[in-house]
């Protein structure tokens, strides 16, 4: 037997007998450095994942340090704050958990900070922390050190005599075990191993791509079986797991404590409760359009769900409670799988039931309608096809109905519109005022009744008198008060009205239409005349006008 491997048996006999002597509540301390999110290169993706280790390590008893992103000074003082606190506090076991990016070279191995950058030989110790510094602080403890590593290469440039990732060989101190392996694997490993009487080295090769390195006896316990502060904390997480009284409490405690001394109890506590109407009820998954279907069914059979929306509200628990006392099942208002089938049958059958009994009512009012149109509408009369439409407006020979009334008001409107075209046709024959009122009281809605109220107007406006404009030859006076009074008395029939317009025309003067009007146009001519000739012009015809005008117009007929 060589020197070194009795050295090393002494060594382990040695560890195991330290382990037994440890008091009832020892307990250890732990950190957990999780660099996820670097600041200039790629980000060590998953790294976050270490941290979930946090609660199975304080169920364990440790006092547990965590730490996300720091750089490389912050990582020598976290790594230094643990180093003095071993040393302060009496403490049998420490974890050291590291995921990130990771550098090596001939001279050492380097935890990188989140602020690394382009790391080479002159700048690599300012950019990281050195590996054999964590083991050195781990060393403290020997045989109760656990360091464990995520393999993590660095993303970007390093200078030469630097490559990324951890290299194949580790020196680790005596008594250090140090596991190292990719992130998902590694948290896996550090919930088993912190579990007491777990074995390192089982629980490393039942892990995947897992290696363990230093201090690894075929014995190796990381914590003894009966380690009093996991038992203390089983306890404690099985009371609030208790006051919780929730399936997913009691599955946190089984996640924390796999191996605790309450599993069986929690076990059951979760069954019982995955086993109540309402969480077998919602085990089923049910979709809208099921629940839907369900309400749909219940419905049928004359329960009132308030509404078929998919939305199991007190009106549909009152129904479910309802069809389960009258099926003899447990009165829950939560269905089951075969109480969904049960109920799916009964509405079937009552839903064709419903069919039948509304083809049978559908076939009855036929009977009824088709008896109706045989009194009414198939005499082919206007008043019987009415009578049919006002009792089956929707009826077998509704469309029939209203195709012949239709006929019969086509053909009363194809007379009224040749008697409307009659008395037209006699309005504009006669071309009165009498015969367009005669028109339009007999047809105020006819067809040409806007034509006969056009003419009309026309006709009434030729008969009404035009009254003529009275001259403005300035303010009234007394001469033209004489001379509108002469003028009256003049009485000038229309041949001579024509004649004085002539003889203004003709005398240079504009009268206007020569048709024995006076309007203005000639009432302005008359006080021109009038006042080229010594008169006052008034506009008036006076005797004075007559001869002056009428004598120019003999005269001419001598020329």
């Amino acid at each position: 037997m060589s020197v070194r491997f009795a050295f090393t048996r002494f060594l382990a006999a040695f560890s195991v007998c330290l382990m037994a002597a440890l008091p009832a509540s020892a307990a250890g301390l732990a950190l957990i450095i999780a660099n996820e999110d670097y600041e200039a290169v790629r980000d060590a993706r998953g790294a976050g994942q270490v941290l979930d280790v946090e609660s199975r390590l304080r169920a364990a008893g440790f006092e547990v340090r965590t730490a996300r992103d720091l750089d490389a000074p912050e990582m020598r003082a976290a790594v230094s704050r643990l180093s003095r606190e071993l040393r302060a506090q009496r403490r049998e076991r420490v974890v050291i958990v590291y995921a990130g990016h990771v550098v090596y070279g001939d001279t050492g191995t380097w935890l990188m900070g989140v602020e690394a950058e382009d790391p080479d030989l002159a700048t690599i110790d300012d950019q990281g922390l050195r590996l054999q510094t964590v083991l050195a602080v781990a060393s403290q403890l020997q045989g109760g050190a656990l360091v464990a590593l995520a393999d993590g290469s660095f993303p970007g440039r390093i200078g030469d005599g630097l490559s990324a990732g951890l290299p194949s060989r580790l020196d680790v101190p005596q008594g250090v075990s140090l596991v190292r392996g990719p992130v998902g694997s590694l948290t896996s490993f550090l919930r088993a191993a912190v579990v007491p009487g777990s074995n390192l080295g089982a629980t490393v090769r039942a892990g995947r791509n897992l290696r363990i390195d230093g201090f690894n006896p075929p014995y190796l316990t990381f914590l003894p079986e009966g380690f009093e502060p996991a038992l203390e904390a089983d306890r404690a997480a099985w009371e609030r797991a208790q006051d919780a009284d929730t399936v997913e409490g009691y599955a946190d405690y089984l996640d924390t404590f796999p191996g605790g001394e309450f599993v069986e109890e929690a076990q059951a506590a979760i069954e019982a409760l995955e086993t109540t109407p309402e969480t077998i009820e919602e085990a089923l998954g049910l979709t809208r359009d099921e629940r839907r279907a369900i309400q749909r069914d219940l419905t049928l059979l004359g329960y009132n769900t308030r509404g078929i929306d998919g939305i199991f509200g007190p009106g549909t628990r009152a129904s479910i409670r309802g069809w389960q006392e009258r099926n003899d099942h447990d009165v829950t208002g939560f269905i089951t799988r075969d109480q969904i089938f049960q109920l799916a049958a009964q509405g079937a059958r009552r839903a064709a039931e419903i069919e039948a009994e509304e083809r049978e009512r559908r076939a009855a009012e036929e009977r009824r309608d088709r008896a109706f149109w045989a009194e009414t509408g198939a005499a082919g009369d206007e008043a019987g096809l009415r009578a049919y439409l006002n009792r089956y407006p929707q009826g077998i020979f509704a469309d029939l109905a209203r195709e012949r009334i239709a006929g019969f008001e086509a053909e009363r409107a194809r007379v009224r519109a040749e008697r409307e075209r009659g008395a037209w046709e006699v309005a504009r024959a006669t071309d009165t005022i009498a015969g367009y009122e005669r028109f339009l009281t007999e047809w105020p809605d006819g067809a040409n009744a806007a034509n006969a109220r056009a003419r009309l107007a026309e006709l009434r406006e030729a008969a009404a008198p035009t009254p003529e404009p009275e001259p403005e030859p300035g303010p009234p006076s007394d001469a033209v008060e004489r001379d509108r009074a002469e003028e009256e008395s003049l009485a000038l029939p229309q041949m001579t009205r024509v004649l004085v317009e002539r003889q203004l025309r003709a005398g240079g003067y504009d009268p206007g239409a020569v048709d024995g009007r006076f309007d203005a146009d000639t009432r302005d001519a008359i006080a021109d005349w009038q006042a080229e000739n010594g008169q006052a012009p008034t506009g008036y015809v006076t005797r004075a006008v007559l001869d002056g005008l009428l004598r120019g117009a003999f005269f001419r007929l001598f020329d």
